[in-house]
């Protein structure tokens, strides 16, 4: 990974990985087979500790507001949101659509993360009896936080991750009934 957040996904070569490493090239092929491979194995374990986090922080929460609250705010935490993680992410971004492996990697972790957040708006909906797209909302708000991270890849001081987080609260707010339901949820 620092690699890849040092010189961009196409520039990290096996011979950049092993002297960062301070490995022989013949482990990487005996470990992995290829250095494609090799990303895409580091792509899935990316995507796992984002998703780790994320639930993780979800399952302190005591209702369905404070689980969407806290994993937002795991998306802007470290070491998830560190500049040189999100340079990675972008790297994986960069050749998730020409790249079949880390294309479905990245698939199966945008379903997944949409998922649980369509649920949770659909468990505040259940409730509260009023309507919300869960899968609209859902969608908005994780093309806001991509939004957040594409930026902070671009320039990491245009912003401080408080920022972010507010940002994305006060999309998720747009999407829930008033706060007195909400808060029973």
């Amino acid at each position: 990974m620092r690699c890849i957040a040092r010189y961009s996904y196409s520039e990290t070569t096996v011979d950049r990985i092993c002297a960062e490493a301070n490995i022989a090239r013949g482990l990487i092929h005996y470990h992995f087979g290829s250095k494609d491979a090799l990303m895409a194995r580091t792509y899935q374990r990316l995507a796992a500790d984002l998703l780790n986090a994320s639930r993780e922080a979800a399952a302190k929460a005591t209702n369905t507001e404070e689980k969407l609250t806290a994993i937002i705010e795991a998306c802007f935490a470290a070491p998830v949101f560190k500049p040189s993680t999100v340079k990675v992410w972008l790297g994986f971004w960069s050749v998730a659509q020409s790249d079949p492996v880390i294309g479905n990697a990245h698939k199966a972790l945008y379903n997944a993360h949409r998922d649980t957040l369509k649920k949770l708006f659909d468990q505040i909906v259940q409730v509260c009896g009023t309507p919300v797209d869960g899968e609209f909302a859902a969608a908005t708000l994780t093309a806001v936080i991509d939004g957040f991270w594409l930026e902070r890849a671009r320039d990491p001081s245009s912003f401080k991750s408080v920022n972010a987080l507010c940002g994305c609260m006060q999309v998720m707010e747009t999407f829930l009934p008033h706060k007195p339901c909400a808060q029973n949820v």
